[in-house]
């Protein structure tokens, strides 16, 4: 059963909808973004005005799917196919609607769709029903012309995991974010290429001063050269100082390997930062980062057996 949202008399709504004359009616779009604005569109013929003053305007060309009402709990999706050309540009925080959409603007915005009813004679809108509420969805589709959003109900929002954590030796922290509270500045380290890359542009030598693997896994973003800007996490590293230290003989002391290839040859003296990464171990916790008070795993867990 839906309750209106507003009538102009008590009682008048449900009576012009059963009275079975028929009807005219619009739909009014409320678009809550992220940042907070409010976006308002109406699919009538004129900017509408609500009775709490609210106005909403004409908007993008709007094609929606239908709602369905279904016993239990079941998350209902809205499909909506945003149109709009030169004559109506829809600009949104300085941005075309379709440019702002793609730059990710309508990322989880809620979405409140109401029909307003009214009959033959009526000057305006008799009343009006909540019909939808939701969140945006998945990647918009994009063309030149218009973009389709997927729009699920609230109830989506209950689909998540029960408990948030899972039981793993690993940690459940992603390094330097807020829950890990390692200081990512203070683990920037700069370094040079020594020497030309190789084996497809995903290896290196350069001046690394730390101990044997230390950048395992981490970020380096190049600061000069013809990859300056392109970052690529690290695969292995090593020390470039042998003494006592265990070092990938294939790579040799200060060399790099890269998980994927560069879009162009390192050269001797291109200059990079790289910061080193976490393998979520309880051991690279304490040794690399000196953080076991926020390591979040459990390591002493026995491990499955298997009986047979």
């Amino acid at each position: 059963m839906r309750t209106a949202l507003w009538e102009t008399s008590p009682g008048a709504l449900a009576a012009l909808l059963n009275s079975g004359a028929p009807l005219n009616k619009c739909d009014l779009y409320s678009v809550v973004l992220l940042n907070g604005q409010t976006l308002r569109w109406t699919s009538s013929e004129s900017a509408f005005v609500g009775p709490d003053s609210q106005v909403w305007v004409l908007g993008p060309g709007i094609e929606r799917s239908r709602c369905k009402w279904t016993t239990g709990v079941e998350v209902d999706t809205l499909t909506l196919t945003l149109t709009t050309d030169a004559a109506r540009p829809i600009p949104v925080a300085g941005q075309p609607l379709l440019a702002y959409i793609r730059a990710g603007g309508f990322a989880n915005a809620r979405l409140q769709l109401i029909r307003c009813f009214w009959g033959a004679g009526d000057a305006g809108p008799v009343g009006a029903l909540l019909w939808f509420v939701g969140r945006v969805a998945d990647v918009p589709e994009i063309d030149r012309q218009g973009c389709t959003l997927s729009v699920k109900s609230e109830l989506s929002r209950l689909n998540v995991q029960v408990p948030r954590d899972v039981f793993s030796a690993q940690c459940a922290r992603t390094v330097y974010d807020t829950e890990c509270g390692v200081n990512r500045a203070a683990y920037v380290h700069t370094g040079t290429a020594t020497a030309a890359s190789s084996q497809g542009n995903t290896r290196f030598t350069a001046d690394l001063a730390a101990i044997s693997g230390m950048y395992n896994l981490g970020t380096l973003t190049f600061t000069g050269g013809a990859n300056t800007g392109i970052s690529r996490t690290v695969k292995w590293s090593n020390d470039q100082v042998a003494g006592g230290i265990t070092y990938d003989t294939a790579l040799g002391l200060g060399g790099v390997q890269l998980l994927s290839p560069l879009p162009q040859p390192v050269a001797v003296g291109d200059t990079f930062t790289v910061v080193p990464g976490c393998d979520g171990l309880q051991s690279t916790c304490s040794a690399k980062f000196n953080n076991l008070i926020r390591f979040k795993g459990q390591p002493y867990i026995p491990q499955a057996e298997t009986v047979s």
